[in-house]
């Protein structure tokens, strides 16, 4: 807490063309003065940084801090008293007002933090620090602002390079919590009209914020892995898009795009110790209530899918598991619990989706969110967050592992099945910073008849990667004219991190002009029934084609050495169709958990009988990542996460 009032000089980054919002932002300040600071080349191409440069710069001569806004942010009411009181309380650090509700780690780590109770949220390092509304120290603004004015404006994006220069100096940017700034539905002059409709992550409107508030420290720090004293144990972040729950893990990484692909929640909810039923069973059992049956209803009669009521719940619940560290709920957290499920539930759903939600869908879908919540921080805490890693003892198949892992003829079932396990645990620790468009064929399959509209609709769902998805008219049989592709089978769902690997070889090796064929169509081109194949011969041909994945994860891969088809490991979701049941939409969720199920082989596999291995494999992934994301963790140096000297070349915009 500072000993005197804070002196804070405040410069508005404005593009002529918005001159007019300065008036309004002025107004918001008092009795601060704003100082604005225009484009300097306003007809150029869009360059936030051309702006930053020089808003950073100006700070006053007398003052302790420095903030800087964007034009097109919208300041709470009273909020030049908020933003005094914030910095009195924490002086020596960087604090943001205002986060994307859809950053992909930061808006996570402010969830937490809000779900808790918590008036300040660590930002993780690594992600870019949102820029909008952010306050420095003044001797350290001035040294941003010196930092800054060497990088060419074609790098554009000054968000990126101030989360480098924060980790450069490990220096810890904290987010307020609610915050006081939103972002205004306005056209981007910043080159960002693709990223959607960007507001604030956890907002209290008209909320009593007394100078208390700000006074409690941060409690949870989801970039623990990624400072410079580094952490024991790796992390999670859980983010609600596209109409569905995702889980991604961090890890300590000194690259400058590190931004980990998200998986769905079903596909790796086990690396946290939780089964499906763990996440869906409270939600099945809510729905029995009379509270539960009347928001259903709702739900049902506004036509709003069980999938995304499940999905959403899926994400609330980890949220709570994640925030219950004990602490007692402060005078404001039943607010902040409740903005960040709306947040979610405006920021998560596609136009088509949010136009079909009405009023009293949304409030439903809120409401089962906020349940969500509670029964998660009920659950308790689960393995990452700091927390110590579930230890789970031998794995199945360890010892024959061991042999078929030494040996060039893989002999056992359950050393093919481990093998299999670990190429794809592997596979979703590898990152794409720009995926670039990606053809996937799809073939028809011989068992369901599925082709590429149902193929389509699902990639649909992913959302995080740009796909064109065309149809091939026999297995084997290319319908695509632009290699390198992906060729899948239309009844498969594909996991997310399949893509990101894919994407991932694509970025590193741009010159593979090879063809990725998932297990399922690997198998089909090689005459294997879908519906039954041979376990042993299977596995050793699908490992067998898999072989260059192991040549990609040691550095050895190049485009010569890469083969004309590589098979994506990764495992797929079964198509067994559920058994009926009664029960309407309620129903429909009570089986939402069987439709999760995956095989490491093909859609249309029989379940294996007990005790086969292959029964094993998603146990035996999910603790292979767990171990490996422990040992990484645990094994890097201490330091600065960078990766070497500031090269501008690597962030510019692809």
């Amino acid at each position: 807490m500072m000993a005197c009032a804070p002196r804070i000089s405040v410069a508005v980054m404005y593009h002529p063309a918005r001159q007019e919002r300065l008036a309004r932002l002025a107004r918001a300040c008092l009795p601060l003065r704003i100082v604005p600071v225009a484009d300097p080349d306003p007809g150029s191409f869009p360059s936030p940084l051309r702006t930053a440069k020089r808003a950073w710069a100006a700070y006053g001569a007398d003052a302790t801090h420095h903030l800087v806004l964007q034009d097109d942010v919208l300041p709470v009411d009273g909020f030049s008293t908020h933003l005094l009181a914030a910095v009195a309380a924490r002086p020596d650090d960087v604090l943001a007002l205002y986060a994307h509700w859809n950053s992909p780690y930061n808006s996570y780590a402010i969830r937490q933090a809000a779900a808790g109770g918590a008036p300040w949220a660590r930002l993780v390092p690594g992600e870019w620090t949102p820029a909008q509304g952010l306050v420095l120290p003044v001797a350290l603004a001035a040294e941003l602002g010196e930092y800054l004015a060497d990088v060419p404006d074609h790098v554009r994006d000054d968000d990126t390079l101030i989360d480098r220069f924060l980790r450069e100096r490990d220096r810890c940017a904290l987010a307020a919590v609610p915050h006081l700034l939103d972002h205004d539905e306005v056209a981007s002059v910043a080159g960002n009209a693709g990223h959607g409709v960007r507001r604030a992550t956890v907002l209290l409107p008209g909320a009593d914020l007394p100078p208390e508030h700000w006074s409690a420290p941060p409690r949870f720090d989801k970039g623990a892995v990624m400072r410079a004293a580094g952490a024991r144990d790796w992390d999670f972040s859980v983010t609600f898009a596209f109409a569905g729950c995702f889980l991604g893990f961090l890890r300590p990484v000194n690259d400058d795009c590190v931004r980990h692909p998200f998986g769905r929640w079903s596909d790796w909810c086990g690396v946290l110790g939780l089964g499906r039923a763990d996440v869906l069973g409270p939600l099945e059992a809510f729905l029995g209530s009379s509270a539960g049956r009347d928001l259903a209803g709702v739900l049902e009669g506004a036509g709003t899918s069980p999938e995304i009521a499940a999905e959403l719940w899926a994400a609330a619940f980890l949220l709570g598991t994640d925030a219950a560290d004990g602490a007692p709920a402060g005078p404001l957290t039943a607010r902040l619990r409740r903005a960040v499920i709306t947040s979610w539930v405006d920021s998560g759903l596609s136009g088509t989706e949010k136009a079909r939600l009405t009023p009293a869908a949304r409030s439903a879908l809120v409401e089962m969110g906020v349940e969500g919540l509670a029964c998660g921080l009920a659950h308790g805490p689960v393995p990452g967050g700091g927390r110590p890693v579930m230890s789970r003892g031998p794995l199945p198949g360890d010892g024959a592992a061991t042999e078929a892992e030494t040996s060039p003829d893989d002999r056992t079932v359950a050393g093919l099945v481990r093998l299999l396990a670990a190429r794809e645990a592997e596979g979703l620790q590898r990152t794409v910073c720009h995926p670039g468009l990606l053809t996937v064929e799809v073939v028809v399959c011989p068992v369901c008849e599925a082709g590429a509209e149902q193929a389509a609709a699902h990639l649909g769902k992913t959302g995080f990667f740009p796909l064109r998805v065309v149809s091939s008219a026999r297995p084997g049989e290319s319908g695509a004219a632009d290699p390198p592709r992906l060729r899948m089978l239309g009844c498969e769902r594909l996991p997310v991190h399949a893509l990101s690997l894919v994407g991932h070889v694509r970025e590193r090796l741009p010159e593979v002009s090879g063809e990725f064929v998932t297990r399922s169509a690997f198998l089909l081109d090689n005459g294997f029934p879908l519906d039954l194949p041979d376990p042993p011969a299977a596995l050793r041909a699908v490992n067998a084609a898999e072989r260059w994945a192991d040549a990609l994860f040691d550095g050895g891969l190049s485009a010569s050495t890469a083969p004309a088809v590589m098979v994506v490991p990764s495992a797929t979701l079964l198509r067994r169709r559920p058994p009926a049941a009664a029960g309407g939409w309620i129903g429909k969720v009570g089986r939402y958990g069987l439709e999760l199920e995956s095989h490491p082989l093909t859609p249309h596999a029989p379940a294996p009988p007990p005790g086969h291995a292959i029964g094993d494999y998603a146990a035996l992934r999910d603790d292979l990542l767990r171990r490996r994301l422990t040992e990484i963790t645990r094994n890097h140096p201490p330091g600065p996460r960078v990766n070497g000297r500031l090269d501008p070349a690597r962030f510019v915009r692809r």
